[in-house]
């Protein structure tokens, strides 16, 4: 069939009206501003751009996880880029005698090991909307879209960082007892009373902390919402904290400090109620990767990660997309698709060796 390029809208000739007729699609995609003179839908007062920034805002200031690792973005030009994060030693001192040449002792260098951090996960989140005129003219719907989209972006985000975590504890701590087998002498767990964290609790954390530091610095301590709640019955930590969950805490997650460590409440799928010392199972709509239980033994799988304390240089993350705005506009449906995608990917470093423990788990478990 054969469509003149008569604008019935304008008058004018139009090889786009043809183009939007023959289009077995059904779909314009916009890259910012007006599609064109001659279409008159609703598509046409979409501006990516303006939706773009705000999203972005929106995933910055709802992911937490990124507060607590190194982000490498800045290293990475495309999906798929592979970061390699080299392992160095800590260098031995040496005495020095006056005219005598050094004997050089090289244990602190940078050794054959390695961990690559790849861009490997890339998710979206879509919507329909069914009216981007009224849309745009009313600030309060247009951040109910924006926010739903930067939520579902953010919490993939986060839990592929906890997944991170929960992963690493798996290897470390997995064994037919749990964390008591694996790791006898709590050189890289805390041992708590179920989600209580008490003040010998704490004094046993400081002392790993500080036998592979030396001082709290760069030092964050991560709690389920189970655990930080019994914070309360820390007299000194209720003085210290002015607001009950820290100034900062609905748009960061950060809940005040202790011990010179920022306090965070993390949403974690693997830690607290919400694991449950099981088999967590992978839910894709939620970007939840599945981890095994800490017990290999289905019948004493009660070892709950109730929280940790984490170093900065143990997590690193990138992106190289970073909720990035796309819109198309549907006519069979009479609404325009926006979708918000992300790509990115993680690595963690934190192994049983001096100068490699760069993570301490808070871990409730009941001996076979």
């Amino acid at each position: 069939m054969f469509f003149n390029n008569f604008n019935p809208i304008n008058g004018h000739e139009s090889h786009l009206l043809q183009m939007a007729l023959t289009d077995p699609s059904d779909v314009n995609v916009l890259a910012g501003g007006s599609a064109g003179s001659i279409s008159q839908n609703i598509a046409d007062q979409f501006v990516p751009e303006v939706w773009g920034d705000a999203i972005l805002s929106v995933f910055q200031q709802t992911i937490m996880m990124n507060s607590l690792g190194i982000n490498l973005s800045s290293n990475v030009s495309s999906a798929g880029d592979v970061i390699h994060l080299p392992h160095i030693g800590t260098p031995a001192l040496q005495a020095v005698t006056h005219g005598e040449e050094i004997a050089v002792d090289i244990s602190g260098s940078d050794t054959s090991a390695q961990t690559d951090l790849t861009i490997d996960q890339y998710n979206v989140s879509s919507v329909y909307v069914p009216d981007i005129t009224r849309v745009q003219s009313s600030y309060d719907l247009m951040s109910i879209y924006v926010k739903q989209l930067a939520y579902a972006n953010a919490r993939g985000f986060d839990n592929f960082l906890h997944y991170q975590v929960a992963n690493n504890f798996k290897g470390l701590f997995r064994s037919a007892t749990g964390a008591v087998g694996a790791d006898p002498n709590t050189s890289m767990h805390v041992v708590t009373t179920g989600s209580v964290l008490g003040q010998a609790n704490l004094t046993s954390l400081m002392a790993l902390i500080l036998g592979e530091t030396g001082s709290t610095d760069g030092w964050h301590l991560v709690l389920s919402p189970d655990m930080y709640s019994s914070l309360n019955a820390l007299t000194d930590y209720a003085q210290g904290t002015q607001a009950t969950l820290g100034e900062s805490f609905g748009r960061t997650g950060n809940a005040g400090a202790i011990l010179g460590m920022p306090v965070w409440i993390a949403q974690s799928p693997y830690m607290g109620s919400a694991g449950g010392g099981t088999d967590v199972a992978a839910v894709e709509g939620k970007g939840i990767l599945s981890v095994q239980a800490l017990d290999s033994d289905a019948a004493q799988q009660e070892d709950i990660v109730y929280g940790y304390a984490i170093h900065e240089s143990a997590l690193y993350y990138a992106f190289s997309k970073q909720a990035k705005i796309t819109a198309s506009y549907r006519h069979a449906y009479l609404s325009t698709l926006v979708t918000c995608e992300s790509a990115y990917g993680g690595a963690f470093r934190n192994t049983d060796a001096d100068g490699n423990r760069r993570c301490f788990a808070l871990i409730d478990y009941k001996a076979a």
